[in-house]
């Protein structure tokens, strides 16, 4: 369900005409709708969650449930016997998961109970460093009690390696991965390699295909320990990955996502920065304190500048709204700083963190209610005639602003307020340009060159 609304209007009330056409994520077979059932938000002041109103700080109306009932409540637990069965029968799988059906968690750990990975280790890829350092300590959690990151479970990223002799699942970047395959062509410390995320088409995750894919045949024909390939995504040409690796099979996993109501503006505003504040507080000023927002803008200037807008209106004597705290997440923050954002708030307190497109996969923030979406991103491109590389901020994909919106559903039905029109939606492209295609490949291209002879590495 959409709505139409007016930044300018300062008495909160959504201006425009209702939609009553539903849309759907570019997700198959079955896709997820967005909306609502009465076409109109609910009340931010009382809710009801199935027939139950949700009042004060009970998250969707329930108590909080113990980290392992929450594991046996994600879509993707009972399917854990089927999923290694499959796991086990195919040397390389894609698994295809919604967003919010625990497959990044997951399947690492049905993969190590099953002992799939025999003596050698499981590794499991991430674009971001802050996905990978969060995803791991999750996972320990989830393993036991008391076990410490670093142990069974642990990371590794740029500059910090948090693992041992004991670690069997380790989490990492793609960039590390690629690393390491220049010392280790054949990648022998690993039985499993999942490469999470590979709708997001990072130039190391597309060279980390040729390479995993070569290591795979090349341990085969030598009669050395087999290496299972797993590509994992919420969303990505299924057949076009499959066709690369030898007509794969791919199993597809339903996810747990709630509705979300879509808000697009009446008209295009110039300002995103300015219509990203104006916005938070109409938010603000009507939610529940337990109801968080999070805000996508460009990058750490636009950040910290909006953080401390947002911090100064809000001690103003006549604005209204429960207290609040402000937290920001990119890439060149320090890791206690980007962990902070995974903490709940105080009781009756509310919770913004304005943030990159770091957050809009991998990472789950708890209680996300709103997100204010700018509609534009900084990507990193060549201009090969000049030779020069440069930062630019552009319009995200349409792939990328369903990506933004899903973060408003993980825990209740949300709302997302697209900060341009239905028209500019449709305008943008469909996915989102693989960055192989945008960036300077001398850095890669170096890389494929330590692993021998580049013309022989048919990847």
């Amino acid at each position: 369900m959409e709505t139409k609304y007016n930044i300018g209007n300062n008495n909160g009330q959504r201006n425009g005409m209702h939609n009553k056409n539903k849309f759907q994520m570019r997700i198959k077979p079955t896709p997820i709708l967005f909306g609502h059932k009465n076409g109109l938000p609910p009340s931010p002041k009382r809710m009801k969650m199935n027939g139950k109103e949700n009042k004060g700080n009970i998250l969707n109306g329930k108590p909080k449930l113990s980290i392992q009932d929450q594991r046996k409540k994600l879509p993707i637990f009972d399917k854990r016997n089927k999923l290694v069965e499959l796991i086990q029968k195919h040397k390389t799988l894609i698994i295809l998961g919604e967003t919010g059906s625990g497959k990044t968690t997951q399947i690492p750990q049905f993969i190590y109970s099953a002992q799939i990975h025999q003596n050698g280790k499981i590794g499991i890829t991430q674009p971001r460093r802050v996905a990978a350092i969060s995803i791991a300590t999750r996972v320990a959690a989830e393993i036991g009690q008391g076990m410490q990151v670093g142990e069974l479970v642990g990371y590794s990223v740029r500059f910090h390696d948090e693992t041992s002799k004991k670690t069997k699942i380790k989490f990492l970047t793609d960039g590390m991965l690629l690393r390491e395959a220049m010392f280790d062509r054949l990648l022998m410390e690993y039985n499993v390699i999942i490469l999470d995320e590979a709708h997001e088409r990072t130039i190391h995750t597309d060279v980390l295909f040729g390479i995993v894919k070569k290591a795979q045949k090349v341990r085969e024909d030598r009669n050395l320990p087999p290496l299972k390939i797993i590509i994992m995504s919420a969303t990505m040409d299924v057949d076009h990955f499959s066709k690369y690796f030898n007509n794969c099979q791919a199993v597809y996993i339903e996810g747990r996502t709630y509705p979300v109501t879509m808000h697009y503006t009446i008209k295009p505003h110039d300002d995103y920065e300015a219509a990203c504040v104006a916005t938070f507080f109409k938010i603000h000023k009507e939610a529940p304190p337990d109801h968080d927002v999070l805000i996508f803008l460009t990058g750490q200037e636009e950040i910290e500048t909006c953080a401390n807008r947002i911090r100064t209106l809000s001690k103003q004597p006549d604005v209204m709204g429960p207290p609040l705290k402000v937290f920001t997440l990119y890439a060149a923050q320090p890791h206690s700083q980007q962990m902070s954002v995974f903490q709940p708030s105080p009781v009756n307190t509310r919770k913004v963190i304005i943030s990159t497109n770091i957050a809009e996969t991998s990472v789950t923030i708890s209680g996300i209610k709103y997100v204010i979406d700018s509609g534009m991103v900084k990507v990193r491109t060549y201009h090969p005639t000049t030779g020069l590389e440069m930062l630019k901020v552009q319009k995200i994909s349409q792939e990328q602003a369903w990506q933004r919106t899903g973060r408003a559903g993980r825990d209740s039905e949300g709302h997302c307020y697209r900060l341009y029109t239905r028209s500019q939606f449709e305008l943008m492209r469909k996915t989102t340009v693989p960055e192989i295609q945008r960036a300077n490949l001398c850095t890669v291209s170096l890389q494929l060159l330590s692993l021998g002879n580049i013309e022989r590495c048919n990847i």
